[in-house]
């Protein structure tokens, strides 16, 4: 699997980080648009753990950063940032912003996979570009018993 850290333009001055993961071979099977949870990034969770299992599978993968990543984060210029600012309205252009630039790597629109709030964001974007396919991922709070 190849990895190549890549910056997403965005209609502010805040850009989209994310990865590039492709298949050592070359992808064969499309590309994979990975949204990340709320509060999260794209190095944890299923941005960092599916790409590798994705670019076996032929797909190249991009996990990147919503402009709501994190709870709080600030750049170079101490501009604050996260998601402690974000808006559904955001996240949404955001996803455009993705998947504009998969597609001007020359994929057709990309398999999105969300997890969480990434996954309602999925479900936006997909409900607006009818050709992507979508998998949502849901987690569970595993819940105790107690007994006394």
């Amino acid at each position: 699997m190849r990895t190549e850290l890549v910056t997403i333009e965005t209609n502010t001055n805040q850009p989209l980080d994310g990865a590039w993961y492709e298949p050592d071979k070359g992808s064969t099977a499309g590309a994979v648009m990975l949204c990340h949870g709320n509060t999260m990034n794209f190095y944890v969770g299923a941005p960092r753990f599916l790409p590798p299992a994705l670019t076996r599978l032929g797909f190249a993968c991009l996990s990147f950063n919503r402009r709501g990543h994190d709870v709080l984060s600030n750049r170079n210029n101490r501009t604050v940032e996260g998601a402690a600012f974000q808006t559904t309205a955001e996240g949404m252009e955001d996803n455009e912003f993705a998947a504009a630039w998969i597609m001007n790597k020359g994929y057709k629109a990309p398999v999105v996979i969300g997890h969480s709030n990434g996954g309602f964001l999925g479900v936006q974007y997909v409900s607006h570009h009818p050709l992507p396919v979508l998998l949502r991922l849901k987690t569970r709070n595993s819940v105790k018993k107690w007994h006394v």
